[in-house]
């Protein structure tokens, strides 16, 4: 049915199937969020609480306008009913043909050419057969009654409008504010200096966080302090400084990438050097390096700093230039080898729910507040500029608390947070990744203690910590001796917080917990034991601030998954699919532990190592992989410019193999079983190694990844059709039926 093109444009545009869609209109001006409500239309009241009368150009309750609308929009229904809108194939799997289609499949992926050719011929056979019935079509919206519109009261009508208004409204922009202003139509609301508009108490206002809504606004500050206020407020002394101490500094920067015009570049040794050039290029003002740094002559900045300590230097600049934001909030520090993530977040949940608008620092990002994402560098957890410039953000945004990850991969925890005011030091267990990191166990220790170390004050501070850690003592210890410190347990009695009961399974673990105040029963969406510890941490965390137990609970179950933390993916299969990070054989070895305890019928677990670094890793974590999972895949992980077979190779020395006497079976034998009965294979493309495993997963099984999340769920999509068409997906590779 064809439609005519309207001579006026619908508060909603349809979508249509015959031709494009109506022109954009260019965003309306709308009134700044506090004179919304001034603004607002509304009918006008009738008397004796009377119905409202229908408008004098009107039928039944509704305007012209409104029933040529309810027309527009039945007909384009009954278009798209007619010509159903065609969906593109899946991007990662191609779908096979309908009955229509004999024969079609697609060509870009070899490996998978056949199983679509004889997944397209099984379904074609079945459906000829009888035993299943052809693809159904899209299903098509029901046309709406021509008698609807006489069925709206003029009540109704009012509801409609009032629905079309709210679904119109959009948050005002500041150039719209602007506008207002410069048309005088401030109408009493007041701004702050940046031309935001404040609400009653001063605060600033945002319609979207007003009502709740994620994405609410996310503002930057503005900073400006001449190099001569900087020095003077750090205390730092240097040993020259040449050039114009009253040149303002907008920010502090050491990566040269991301230098902006005006800001302090910090020089730290050789590769600071080598970005010299394009720091200049990009705008900076001034530099500050050490004597061992020879720069001399080839500036173009305004300013050059000499200091004999840089590492000083970088924890002291940028925290005095952002105005030391920590001093007016509340920061909790998470520190430990594992579960500091998962913690992290969960604590941060906890806070929010008792009101309080939280940010966080961490390995997964970084967050004003809410679900509100700032822009951040995967490692700006131990970046002390990145910390200092993020925490001042969100302290512009209204933050009251922050949580932060303490780093323990490479750079020593006391280079970040010695110029953090921390509240809250949290202990989750100490497990020496030493030879990642590049630590002796005493300097990793000493790194984490540093949080622990400036725990002093009674009043304020507080430490959480695991006691079924052997570190716990020496942890709490450290700092004030006065300073309360809340421990936990899983099982020690004598814990201020432990567990009395949990139970665990495939999709949620139930713990109950006892604490000074009481006893607090929780489900979580967070599998396995080490989950537990991890909640325990976070309810010491609440009852050291005296939070209400129903805002920990709260807080805690609406964490449902921490990603690539032993993350369930759930699309309603048959089997469970886990997603872990586990890089190292220690972690492996106890997250498989884990997921055993959940109590499997098989673990299928997927594996892959980088290249080009640890390779004597490679071997370990396959022998641990294949000592405690029934079905092993190996596959290679971001390889870099390292050939993936090797790297293949290396692994399969855990199990005693070399690649030359697995590809010795061909590619139509059956792999032998290891000397456990245990099975592995192994794929050098990382996508089909993860749609083998996910294939291989049965009712009652446990598929295992590593930081796979959307190919799984990608995967997931596949598998009926895999077994529909009786393809046998236990081996691999897969066997195509017989009667192929």
């Amino acid at each position: 049915m064809a439609t005519a093109p309207l001579a006026f444009h619908l508060p909603f545009p349809f979508p249509s199937a015959s031709r494009p869609p109506p022109r954009l209109l260019p965003p309306s001006r709308r009134p700044p969020a506090a004179r919304l409500a001034a603004t607002r239309r509304f009918r006008p009241p009738t008397a004796d609480d009377e119905p409202p009368e229908a408008a004098e150009d009107s039928s039944h309750g509704l305007n012209r306008y409104d029933q040529l609308t309810r027309h527009v929009e039945r007909a384009r229904r009954r278009q798209q009913a007619e010509q159903p809108e065609i969906t593109p194939d899946h991007p990662l799997f191609s779908s096979p043909p309908s009955s229509g289609e004999a024969g079609s499949y697609d060509p870009d992926d070899e490996f998978f050419d056949e199983i679509d050719r004889a997944i397209a011929e099984k379904r074609e056979e079945f459906t000829r057969r009888g035993l299943i019935k052809p693809s159904a079509p899209a299903p098509s919206q029901p046309e709406e009654e021509d008698g609807l519109a006489d069925e709206l009261s003029p009540e109704e009508v009012i509801d409609l409008d009032e629905i079309r208004r709210l679904q119109g409204l959009s948050v005002v922009s500041l150039a719209d504010e602007e506008d207002e202003e410069a048309n005088g139509g401030g109408g009493g609301v007041d701004y702050g200096d940046d031309g935001v508009p404040l609400d009653d108490d001063g605060e600033v206002f945002d319609v979207a966080d007003e009502v709740g809504l994620e994405g609410a606004r996310v503002r930057y500050p503005a900073f400006r302090v001449t190099l001569a206020e900087l020095l003077d407020e750090s205390k730092l002394v240097p040993v020259a400084v040449t050039g114009d101490q009253d040149v303002a500094l907008a920010g502090v920067q050491r990566d040269a990438s991301l230098v902006a015009a005006g800001d302090l570049y910090v020089c730290v040794g050789e590769e600071g050097l080598a970005g010299l050039t394009e720091a200049d290029k990009r705008g900076a003002v001034a530099v500050v390096a050490d004597q061992t740094v020879d720069i001399e002559g080839t500036l173009a900045c305004r300013a050059l700093v000499i200091v004999d300590d840089i590492t000083a230097a970088l924890r002291m600049l940028p925290a005095c230039l952002y105005r030391r934001p920590s001093k007016d909030m509340a920061v909790i520090g998470v520190a430990g080898t594992d579960g500091v993530t998962t913690t992290a977040h969960l604590v941060r949940a906890m806070y929010e729910a008792m009101g309080v608008r939280t940010g966080m620092v961490g390995v997964l990002g970084a967050y004003a507040f809410g679900n509100n994402k700032l822009d951040a560098q995967p490692d700006a957890s131990g970046d002390p500029i990145a910390v200092q410039r993020l925490m001042a953000t969100m302290l512009y945004n209204g933050a009251e608390a922050a949580l932060l990850e303490a780093t323990t991969d490479g750079m020593p925890s006391s280079d970040v947070d010695s110029e953090i005011d921390y509240d809250i030091a949290v202990l989750t267990n100490v497990r020496h990744a030493g030879d990642e990191a590049g630590m002796t166990y005493e300097e990793y220790m000493n790194s984490m203690a540093s949080l622990f170390s400036r725990m002093v004050d009674p009043e304020r501070h507080r430490k959480v910590v695991n006691i079924d850690d052997p570190s716990a003592p020496f942890f709490a210890a450290q700092g004030g001796q006065d300073v309360p410190v809340v421990t936990y347990s899983f099982e020690n009695k004598k814990a201020d917080v432990h567990t009395l009961k949990y139970q665990l399974s495939l999709f949620e673990t139930e713990v109950l917990v006892q604490t000074p105040h009481g006893i607090l029963e929780i489900s979580s969406g967070l599998l396995g034991r080490d989950n537990i510890y991890n909640i325990l941490a976070s309810v010491a965390v609440g009852v050291a601030v005296s939070a209400p137990l129903e805002d920990i609970v709260k807080g805690i179950e609406e964490v449902d998954a921490i990603p690539g933390r032993c993350e369930l993916i759930d699309e309603e299969q048959a089997f469970g699919v886990i997603v872990d990070h586990a890089r190292t054989p220690e972690s492996l070895s106890r997250l498989l532990d884990g997921v055993r305890e959940l109590g499997p019928r098989r673990i299928v677990t997927v594996i892959g190592c980088c290249g080009e670094r640890e390779r004597g890793k490679r071997p370990v974590m396959t022998k641990v992989a294949a000592e405690k999972s029934d079905v092993v895949m190996l596959t290679s992980d971001n390889p870099a410019n390292e050939d993936p077979l090797d790297i293949l190779d290396d692994m399969l020395a855990g199990v005693g193999w070399t690649m030359e006497e697995y590809l010795k079976h061909g590619t139509n034998d059956y792999y032998p079983p290891l000397p456990n009965g245990h099975r592995i294979f192994l794929h050098d493309i990382r996508r089909v190694a993860v749609r083998a495993a996910v294939a291989m997963g049965e009712q009652g099984d446990v598929v295992e990844f590593f930081d796979d999340r959307e190919e799984c769920r990608e995967a997931l999509q596949y598998v009926d059709q895999l077994h529909r068409a009786g393809i046998d997906t236990s081996e691999f590779p897969w066997r195509l039926p017989e009667s192929h």
